[in-house]
Formats: C-alpha cells, sequence, structure tokens
C-alpha cells in the first residue's frame, strides 16, 4: 500500500500548484503544461532553490554557487534579475508552490508543498519503505523502494553546471545507487533473481567498477542458473582493475567468485521467500541495546558533541555513506565517557539497535578484540544462532552487513587498537552510524572510509571546575576556590586525574583541597598522589598502555623528553636532545603525536602535560642511565647555547664577546643567516631559553647558564630603539598565541574557529606593523581554507603571504606560499597559472639550497604539467624529483612521487611503465613502518 503520492515519470504534474523534478533534468509542469524558465542563469538559480527547498538561501550563497572564481560587481542585481524572470515564469500555476519569496535583503526561499518535488518524494518512498521493513514486510519495502528508483529519470541536475550544483547532484547520485543496491538486496532476499539482472547490467555497465553491484550481478545470473556469465562478470572485473589500475579484486569479491565456482548452498536462492513475499509478517529480529550506562559527571565537550549532531543529521538528511566518527586523544581525555554519553543521548534514532564492543587496542594484561571475535559477538547480539555463524572472518562480516543492511543500528567501536582492527566491523549499509575511540589517530581510516575526526584536548579550567564540582558538590569546591583552581592545573585538566583526585576527596572527607594540593605540588610523587589501587584508573599503567605500543626509538625520544627544560620543543632540538638525525626525530615525534603522548600544539612545536611529563621522567630514570639522561641535556643545552649565539651576533646592537668551542656529538645546532630569521628564532623559543638558563644553572652546567643570560640580555632591547616609547612586550605574543589557536581549531575541524583567531592574529600583526607576521598568518589561513576545500580562498590568502614575503626578504616564507598556491590553482585547474608560481618556488628553494622542498615543489610542477596534457614533462619533472628523495634517503615521499608517476604514464597510455612504477612503489612501501606504509597507501591509493 503507497502512503504516498508520487508523481511517475511518465506522468506530469497533477493538481494544484507547481510540480518539480530535478531527478533528472530540471523540469517544471503546471498540470499538463511544461514551463519555460529562461537561460542557464535561472536554470541554476532555481536548481539552488529547490535543492535548499522551504528554506532561506542566502544571496551570497547564491552568488558563491554561480561564479565559482570571483564575481561580476554586478552579481547580486543578476541574481535579482534570474528570480524575477523565474518569478514570472512560475506564476501560471495555481496555488502558493512554486512561490519564491524574499527574505528581507539577504535571501530568497522556494516555498514546494507536498508531492510537489520529486526529490522530496524520493525520500518519503525511501522512509516508508524502511518503515516496511521494520514491521517485517520486506516486500512492502522493496516495492515502495522501487517506487522511490521510478522517480529517476536521469543523472539529477543533468546538463547543469558549477561547482556547488555538480558536488550536491553528484550526492543525490550516489544515493540513487545506495537505494538502488538495497532494492536489490532486497530483491535477492526475496528470490527474485531474474528481475533485477536488466537494471544491475546497465548499472555495472555505467559504474564498472563499483564492487556492490558487480557482486549482486554475479549472485543473480548464478541463482538464475547463468553460472558461465556470473563468472565472466567476475573476470572483466578483475581484468578492469589490473589493467587500470594494478590492482586485485577485493577479497569479498574473490570469495564469492569461489562459492560461485564451487556451488555452495551458500549462495543458492533463498528457500523461503514466499512467506514474505505475500506479505506475512517476518519473524521478529532480535533488537540489541548493548550501550553501557552513562557517566553522571559528563561536562563540556559541547563542540564535540555538536560535530557528532551535526554529522548525524546530515546523513539523515542528505543520504551518502554511513557516519563514521573517529574519537581520539590521549590516554584518560575521555574518549570512551564522550562516545557513550553522546550514544545514548542519540539511542531513540537508532530503533533497531544499538551495539557496542571494547576491543581492548589498549588495554592491561590482555590482547586486542581480533575482528572475527568482535563480530561474532554482534552476530550473537544479533540473534543468528551459533550454528549458523561461519568460521572465516570474511564470511562473518559479510553476514553482519547483510543482517544490517537498511537497518538503522549504531555501532560503538570502543577502544580500538589500528585501522586493520576496524574495518571489518563497518557495516555497509548507510542508515548506520559507526562511533569509534582509539588512543590513535585511525588516519587510515579518515582517509579510505571517509570517518570524521574528533579529536578531544583536555577540558578548560572552566570545564575542569564544573567535573569537580559535579564529583565533589558545588558547596565543597565552593569553599575552596584557589585549591580548586590549583588542583585542577596539578591535574592538568585531565578528566582521569581530576576524578581521580575527586575520588581520594571523596574517601577521605576530612582531607582538605588544599591538603590534596599540597601533596600533588611534588612533581616526583604527583602518581603516587593519583594512585588509589585499581587498575583500571592508576594513571601510569593507563599511560602504559599507550607507551608499550611505541617502538623502541620512539619510546626513547619520549623518556628523553622529559629532560627538556622547555614548554615545548621543536624537531631541530629534539634531533640534538636524542643525538639523531632530524629525520628520524620527526618520525618519532610524529609518532608520539599519534599515539597522543605528544601534542604539535603549535605546527613544528612539540609538548606534553605535566602528568605525561612526569610519567616519562619515571620511565626516564627506570631505562636511562643518569649519564645518559646528563648527556642528552648537555647536548640539548649546547643547540640552544650555540643557535641563539648565531642569532645574537646578527640581533645585538653591540657586539657580544663570547667565543664557543665545538657543541658535542649530536648536538647540531639550528642555521640563522640573517636578522629577520634570528629575530623568529628568538621569539619562537623565548620561554623555551628562559627555561634553559634555569635548568642549565639547578643541574651544574654553569657555562651554559652564564653564556645563555648573557647573550638573552644582549639581545633583550632589540625591539626597542626608542626608550621613550616601549613597544608592547605581549602583542606579539597574544598574536602568536591566536595563531596557534587557530591551527589547533583546524585540526579539530572547526574551522570556523580556526579563521576567527588567525585573522585576530593578522589584526595584531598588522597593528604592529608586522609584514613578516601578517604573511605568515595568511599562509596559516590558506592553510586551514584548504583543508575546508575552499580553494579561491586559499589561494588568495597564499597569494598575499607570498608577495609579502617577497617584500621582507623572507625566502623560505615565500617559496612556501608560491608552492601552495601553484598547487591550489593546479586544484583549481588553472594550469598555466600553477606551473608559474611552482617555477618561482622551486627557483627560491633552489636558492635557498632546500633540497627536499624543491623535490616537493617538483612534484606539484609535474601535476601541473599532467593537467595541461603534457605528459612527457611531466613525467621528466617526476623524475628529476625522485632523483633528489632518492639522493636524500626520503622514502615516503619517493613512494609519493612514483604514484603521481604512475598516473600520469597510465594517462599518457604507457601502462606498462604505470605497472612498473607502482610496483616500485609497492615494494618501498613493504619496507616502511607499517603504520607510516598505511597512511601512504591511503593517500596515494597504491
Amino acid at each position: 500500500m503507497m502512503q504516498f503520492p508520487i508523481t511517475t515519470p511518465g506522468e506530469p504534474g497533477k493538481g494544484d500548484g507547481v510540480r518539480f523534478r530535478v531527478l533528472g533534468a530540471l523540469e517544471a509542469w503546471s498540470g499538463q503544461t511544461r514551463i519555460s524558465f529562461g537561460g542557464p542563469r535561472e536554470q541554476r538559480v532555481l536548481a539552488l532553490l529547490l535543492l535548499e527547498a522551504n528554506r532561506t538561501v542566502s544571496l551570497s550563497h547564491l552568488i558563491d554557487a554561480l561564479w565559482d572564481e570571483k564575481p561580476p560587481a554586478t552579481a547580486g542585481k543578476q541574481i535579482r534579475n534570474a528570480v524575477s524572470r523565474l518569478r514570472s515564469a512560475l506564476a501560471a500555476g495555481p496555488g502558493e508552490t512554486g512561490h519564491i519569496a524574499a527574505v528581507g535583503d539577504t535571501g530568497y526561499r522556494m516555498t514546494v508543498g507536498d508531492g510537489a518535488l520529486d526529490a522530496v518524494e524520493f525520500d518519503r518512498q525511501v522512509v516508508s519503505a524502511e518503515s516496511a521493513r521494520v514491521a517485517g514486510d520486506l516486500a512492502e519495502c522493496a516495492e515502495l523502494l522501487g517506487h522511490a528508483l521510478d522517480l529517476w529519470r536521469g543523472p539529477a541536475l543533468a546538463g547543469l553546471s558549477g561547482r556547488v550544483i555538480e558536488a550536491r547532484a553528484a550526492a543525490w547520485n550516489e544515493r540513487r545507487l545506495a537505494v538502488q543496491e538495497t532494492w536489490t538486496d532486497h530483491q535477492l532476499a526475496l528470490g527474485r533473481h531474474t528481475e533485477v539482472v536488466a537494471p544491475l547490467s546497465a548499472i555495472v555497465a555505467e559504474h564498472p567498477l563499483r564492487e556492490k553491484p558487480v557482486s549482486q550481478l554475479m549472485l543473480a545470473l548464478h541463482r538464475g542458473g547463468r553460472q558461465s556469465e556470473a563468472l565472466a562478470v567476475f573476470h572483466g572485473l578483475r581484468t578492469r582493475l589490473a589493467d587500470d589500475m594494478g590492482l586485485d579484486v577485493p577479497p569479498a569479491l574473490d570469495q564469492l567468485h569461489q562459492r560461485i565456482l564451487a556451488n555452495d548452498p551458500a549462495v543458492a536462492a533463498p528457500e523461503k521467500q514466499r512467506a514474505t513475499e505475500t506479505g506475512t509478517t517476518a519473524a521478529p529480529v532480535r533488537v540489541p541495546r548493548q550501550l553501557p550506562a552513562a557517566s553522571r559527571h559528563f561536562t563540556g565537550r559541547r563542540r564535540q558533541l555538536k560535530l557528532l549532531d551535526e554529522l548525524l543529521d546530515h546523513a539523515v538528511q542528505f543520504g551518502g555513506t554511513a557516519v563514521i566518527s573517529a574519537i581520539d586523544g590521549t590516554a584518560g581525555i575521555g574518549k570512551t565517557t564522550l562516545a557513550i554519553h553522546w550514544a545514548q543521548r542519540n539511542a531513540e534514532r537508532f530503533p533497531d539497535g544499538q551495539l557496542h564492543v571494547n576491543l581492548r587496542g589498549f588495554a592491561p594484561g590482555s590482547r586486542p578484540v581480533a575482528p572475527v571475535e568482535a563480530i561474532r559477538g554482534f552476530l550473537d547480539a544479533l540473534g543468528v544462532p551459533a550454528e549458523s555463524v561461519p568460521e572465516e572472518l570474511d564470511a562473518r562480516a559479510a553476514l553482519y552487513r547483510t543482517l544490517l543492511a537498511g537497518r538503522r543500528v549504531l555501532v560503538v567501536l570502543d577502544n580500538a587498537r589500528d585501522t586493520d582492527q576496524v574495518r571489518p566491523l563497518l557495516p555497509g549499509s548507510t542508515s548506520c552510524a559507526v562511533v569509534i575511540t582509539s588512543r590513535n589517530q585511525l588516519t587510515g581510516l579518515i582517509a579510505a572510509e571517509g570517518a570524521t575526526p574528533v579529536t578531544l584536548d583536555l577540558l578548560s579550567p572552566a570545564e575542569s571546575l564544573d567535573l569537580l564540582a559535579r564529583r565533589l558538590g558545588p558547596e565543597r569546591t565552593a569553599a575552596e576556590p584557589g585549591a580548586a583552581a590549583e588542583l585542577v592545573e596539578l591535574c592538568a585538566r585531565l578528566p582521569l586525574a581530576l576524578s581521580i583526585a575527586a575520588a581520594r576527596a571523596l574517601v577521605s572527607p576530612r582531607l582538605s583541597l588544599a591538603d590534596l594540593v599540597t601533596a600533588l605540588r611534588d612533581v616526583r610523587h604527583r602518581l603516587d598522589t593519583l594512585d588509589i589501587g585499581d587498575a583500571s584508573t592508576d594513571l601510569r599503567a593507563v599511560f602504559s598502555w599507550s607507551y608499550g605500543h611505541l617502538a623502541e626509538s620512539t619510546a626513547r625520544m619520549f623518556r628523553l623528553l622529559s629532560v627538556h627544560p622547555g614548554p615545548d620543543i621543536t624537531v631541530p632540538a629534539a634531533a640534538s636532545l636524542t643525538g639523531v638525525p632530524a629525520a628520524e626525530a620527526r618520525r618519532a615525534l610524529y609518532d608520539l603525536t599519534r599515539a597522543h603522548l605528544v601534542m604539535e600544539h603549535i605546527p613544528g612545536r612539540f609538548t606534553f602535560h605535566d602528568l605525561l611529563r612526569a610519567y616519562a621522567g619515571e620511565l626516564s630514570g627506570t631505562y636511562d642511565s643518569e649519564q645518559e639522561r646528563r648527556t642528552a641535556l648537555s647536548r640539548v643545552l649546547d643547540h640552544y647555547l650555540h643557535t641563539a649565539h648565531a642569532a645574537a651576533r646578527l640581533l645585538s646592537p653591540v657586539p657580544i664577546p663570547l667565543t664557543l668551542g665545538d657543541p658535542d656529538p649530536g648536538a647540531v645546532p639550528e642555521t640563522v643567516t640573517d636578522r629577520r630569521q634570528a629575530a623568529e628564532w628568538m621569539d619562537a623559543e623565548e620561554q623555551v631559553l628562559m627555561a634553559t638558563v634555569t635548568q642549565a644553572d639547578v643541574n651544574g652546567f654553569d657555562v651554559h647558564s652564564d653564556r645563555l643570560g648573557w647573550i638573552l640580555m644582549g639581545v633583550s632591547d632589540r625591539r626597542d630603539p626608542n626608550p621613550a616609547a616601549p613597544p608592547d612586550p605581549w602583542g606579539p605574543r597574544r598574536s602568536g598565541v591566536h595563531r596557534g589557536l587557530g591551527t589547533s581549531y583546524a585540526w579539530l575541524v572547526a574551522y570556523p574557529a580556526a579563521i576567527t583567531h588567525l585573522e585576530h592574529c593578522a589584526g595584531v600583526y598588522r597593528d604592529l606593523d608586522d609584514s613578516t607576521g601578517v604573511a605568515h598568518t595568511y599562509f596559516g589561513l590558506s592553510s586551514v581554507l584548504e583543508h575546508r576545500g575552499r580553494y579561491q580562498e586559499a589561494l588568495e590568502y597564499a597569494e598575499q603571504a607570498a608577495e609579502l614575503f617577497d617584500t621582507v626578504g623572507h625566502q623560505h616564507g615565500e617559496a612556501r606560499a608560491r608552492n601552495a598556491a601553484g598547487w591550489l590553482l593546479g586544484r583549481l585547474g588553472d594550469f598555466p597559472a600553477a606551473l608559474t608560481q611552482c617555477r618561482r618556488g622551486l627557483d627560491l628553494y633552489r636558492e635557498l639550497g632546500d633540497r627536499l622542498m624543491q623535490a616537493v615543489c617538483l612534484d606539484n610542477l609535474g601535476y601541473a604539467h599532467k593537467g595541461l596534457g603534457n605528459y612527457a614533462e611531466a613525467v621528466d619533472v617526476f623524475e628529476r624529483s625522485l632523483e633528489l628523495t632518492r639522493e636524500l634517503g626520503d622514502t615516503a615521499e619517493q613512494v609519493v612521487t612514483l604514484g603521481l608517476l604512475g598516473d600520469t604514464q597510465h594517462a599518457a597510455g604507457d601502462k606498462a611503465a604505470a605497472a612498473r612504477t607502482r610496483r616500485t612503489a609497492l615494494t618501498i612501501l613493504d619496507g616502511l613502518d607499517p603504520r607510516e606504509a598505511a597512511v601512504l597507501r591511503e593517500v596515494t591509493h597504491l
């Protein structure tokens, strides 16, 4: 039975008002009369209004969508004229449907009533079908999905161009394919394999590399007694993958192929489909409710909760792939608490159940849960009899995905070790949502599966105080406000540490907060104070679960960071601290970042909170000899002393009478070549240098403390040539803070906040007349906007940054900005301009002698040549890039370049060379660290 009126492709609009069609070429009908609504501009305006039917569309959005580049000065007037012509054309239709209303001076709203827009009707039919499926009537569900698919006349908004329209049309086309695949699954389950062969053949012809319809066509042909044709479909896909991409068929398809060859009963037609086909209600499906209880003391995390809600709302509204959110952060940061709180708050939106598993990726005394075990638990929860559960992982995963197909189920995968542990547990159905928590950044999942990262930072001071008040009661924290505030900082605003401190106060009512603060002030015993005898909450144990997974070189870096005197550290300083090459230090720091044992709080500067510093110090005291720790400190002191001395010689108004010997073996001071570079280094390292003087003095390195103190005094007035008008010393600090905040917010996907902070930073630098600071900030804005996909705006900031860097003579900054501008121009399709910018960047990097960045710039140059069809030039450029990276021994960059080279060779028609290039890249990948290799495989699609 139909729940909503629909308009089929053979019947133009009926009833009152104008009826619109966007699921195909754009059309409007009044009764039996098709409405003509002008030229391309009017059609695009109408399409944009229909895509946001019954919602206000701002004039600025219409302008941006109609002019992908810079709009003309008359853009607003042209939009208003187009709307006027549309109103006249649509006025012939009776009723209010099709009415375009102005909303103030800021936008327009298209009113569309029930049954008047085919896209809305499509959504209604899909929702109705889902209701039928939940009720157990699979036949009714399939019929309603079929009605929904009948509304399509071709690709959505066919013939209309524009970045926004094309992106929205692509999303609708993908949704159509997803619904088509669901309808086919239901038809196959009902035994209607012969009915789906024709539509599936058409889909496979149009999307020959799409795995799902290929497997469905194989299954339908096999069940119809056409085994040879089913096998031919498989061999066709295998040939295309091998020839075009150098890839093997996915394991699931290969397994289906083997089962068809063996005539396995598991792929035979169902025997009992007639009950549901005739309308009899199927046996009720078990609805799992596995979510643990939410914390009563949850506080804060409003931004992350809002992001998770928005992701789910967007999926419900627009369809597409399943929502996958990867919550990551350091130990004790509250990942599980957030995931369960959000899941419980949204449980009613998943009427078919909620699944939960602790994957024990980081757990004491136990091994991580294997995917095959986790799926077994899910199948048990879904009511699958034990004798029906397959033994092999692929078969279990296929059954799991089949059971969740079309069902609205929330899956919470807690404490995941890595992407490989998670990937088999992802549902295939777009109606499901998955929330994952992990101490690792699941980069492969983000790149390949479209997961949205949700990274947790420490609580704010206000949130931390709120958590304490919730745990202890507001009266107790209000009675000792000073002690409560200090307790928050001593616990590093880490939720787990705050909860432990609160537990200590609760079990000892006579223990004042001031007493607890006094105990925690002793850094050497702080972790002892926070030990309440529970292994699951012991901070040492919790931290150890992350530390225990590190490679030895990375673990050593973590331990020795406790020796470093300053609040944060750069890669060169970390290399000197540990006595290893800069490339090795960089890898170790980024491994620690991915494990959330350190954070890159400002680009190029790494830090960790005080509790992790205390833990690292304990480990270093256990595993590193006192001599090794002292030698490491000596190396890093030499690093800062020699670099500061070189900077001071360029900056000091009077000569500094110091002569230094050679630095310790393994210490590699940084090179500063001009006053501007020296000033930037001094600004960035100000707090570190002050801490270094103190650390040197405390540990008996008198020469270092005396000389470094002398150097700092010698350059202390370098910013103040006019004593009568001293500058505000906090101005640059404030702008630096905002620049760091901007980058941090960008990584947390809070792009509006990132842009706000960076714009504030630019304003501070402009007030200080600091063109270098403005240039750096503009480059940061360009990076944030690029991550947001706003390439045109990103390009404008990159070009402004390049010009400013050129004006102040900052060659390295200009080279970075030129290279970034070239890449962005390539992404925007302006390949001639991209060549110009990349060549200028390359020339600058050659002058600077930065060979690695020359290779990166050459890759962007080759990308532009490829875009112009200059395949021979592109190949030549990529080969020059490879020569540099091979000389430098940078295997990761070689893999990136080989991926680009292989794509170019393939585009040029040299498939044999492309295959050889990709094999070379795969060989290099096999020799890399598995985690680094996994990231590169996802990025380069190798």
